[in-house]
């Protein structure tokens, strides 16, 4: 997505940023609604189909760029978290995000829990200082950043596939199939995620799932950096060299049985 990296959540939070829209605004963009007829055009071989693809492109880079995060969820999926923050969910619930020590802080080790908090607009959160951090980390047990942000990327647009993807682009997973405990149906879309890279749609059809929760599953691998497009070859090898061998057959040795 063009303008990354001057999207930080401190800027989102700046009323004179781009505005935001809701789930179904963000909907209208991922659908296709945008970008499909250029497609469509171009394969007509018109003299003039070139360019209106260009101009098509254009026209739904700049209504992605100007819908910021939907939820809270979508800024943790997308890494606009960076420095330490705390959000209260609508009953009382603290979640601290330390990006420092690449974790965060929650009263439970479950993931559903989270929902309500993360579905909450991008901008409610507040900073977090040195002693209330610590007082967080005495609280409840550090619990890996990967982890939040691979169920902020589930719920963060559900059914819908993330800006960052395309329903086009053939995905893998990049290493053996995880999934959490919570969530025990996502083996089977794991399963053929692992297999030769596929589309969404292709995944949907072999592991027999709704095409709803492939996409979700995908929103979430992506989101916790497990997920590679097959036009980006390198890009699983490459991540998995930054990992010691002996550390790679640890991690796998460690996991739960179901999950090898």
């Amino acid at each position: 997505m063009q303008g990354k990296q001057d999207m930080t959540l401190d800027s989102l939070q700046d009323p004179g940023s781009a505005p935001r829209t809701t789930a179904a605004g963000l909907e209208t963009w991922l659908s296709g609604r945008y970008a499909e007829p250029a497609r469509a055009t171009a394969s007509a071989g018109a003299p003039h189909a070139q360019a209106a693809a260009t101009q098509a492109s254009a026209e739904a880079a700049g209504v992605a760029e100007a819908i910021g995060p939907v939820n809270l969820a979508e800024a943790i999926a997308l890494g606009r978290v960076t420095n330490a923050r705390k959000l209260t969910g609508p009953d009382g619930a603290e979640l601290i995000i330390d990006p420092d020590n690449h974790a965060y802080h929650f009263e439970s080790t479950a993931l559903k829990p989270l929902t309500a908090i993360l579905q909450q607009p991008a901008d409610r959160w507040v900073p977090v200082y040195s002693e209330a951090l610590k007082a967080a980390r005495a609280a409840h047990a550090a619990q890996p950043l990967e982890r939040l942000r691979w169920y902020a990327g589930l719920i963060a647009t559900p059914g819908i596939l993330g800006r960052e993807l395309s329903r086009n682009e053939h995905y893998k997973l990049t290493g053996w199939p995880e999934t959490e405990r919570e969530f025990p149906r996502h083996f089977r879309i794991a399963k053929e995620l692992s297999k030769d890279p596929a589309t969404a749609d292709e995944i949907a059809t072999a592991a027999g799932m709704p095409y709803e929760d492939v996409v979700d599953y995908m929103n979430a691998s992506h989101a916790a950096g497990r997920l590679t497009a097959a036009s980006a070859p390198h890009a699983a090898a490459e991540r998995d060299h930054t990992i010691p061998r002996k550390g790679r057959l640890m991690a796998r040795l460690n996991k739960p049985l179901f999950a090898r």
